[in-house]
């Protein structure tokens, strides 16, 4: 039994190692003047987050997180393939996760990735740094915060604690109106 014990709060540990690691790439990313490098650098940082999940079982966050990295990358392509532009798109997009969520329910804890996915989808699809910005404050955040909490994703805290820190920081570095700048939007 102790040696269970210390394989389960290793696993704990590196998983929560991942979630620090989600945490620097996402600071890095809200600081980026290009979405197109903001949807990377996320990616990226989904990758780690959704490692978190694995190890600590929380496979709906670690659904969630593959359907936002499918989402970035769909989203690098918005000016290439016209039909994402299209207004459906989002919330078409927004149907697995909550077949996903419906299948594998069970409680209320499984609608707190739905809603931080759905809300970010939402306000990602507009390409709109303002909008995402406060998506990011307003509910992403917070519903992710909440989750990592229950599901012991510690990392995962700490990283919506400082992408909270990093999106504050980003409207004071760029002003509210300079997120109205075409450069965010713009290939890079």
């Amino acid at each position: 039994m102790p040696a269970d014990r210390g394989n389960n709060m290793m696993v704990k540990l590196i998983a929560n190692g991942f979630g620090v690691l989600s945490t620097l790439c996402f600071i890095w990313s809200f600081q980026v003047k290009s979405n197109r490098a903001l949807y990377i650098i996320q990616s990226l940082a989904n990758i780690f987050y959704g490692l978190q999940f694995y190890l600590l079982g929380a496979y709906g966050g670690l659904f969630n997180m593959a359907m936002q990295i499918l989402r970035n990358l769909l989203l690098l392509k918005i000016d290439d393939w016209k039909w994402l532009k299209w207004k459906g798109c989002a919330p078409i997009f927004c149907i697995p996760s909550l077949i996903y969520m419906i299948l594998t329910w069970h409680n209320w804890q499984d609608l707190l990735p739905f809603i931080a996915f759905a809300a970010g989808n939402m306000a990602y699809w507009t390409n709109n740094a303002k909008t995402f910005r406060l998506a990011e404050m307003f509910c992403i955040a917070p519903a992710w915060m909440l989750y990592d909490f229950l599901q012991g994703a510690y990392g995962g805290v700490l990283t919506e604690v400082v992408i909270l820190g990093s999106v504050i920081l980003s409207i004071v570095r760029f002003g509210w109106k300079g997120l109205d700048d075409p450069e965010f939007s713009q290939k890079k």
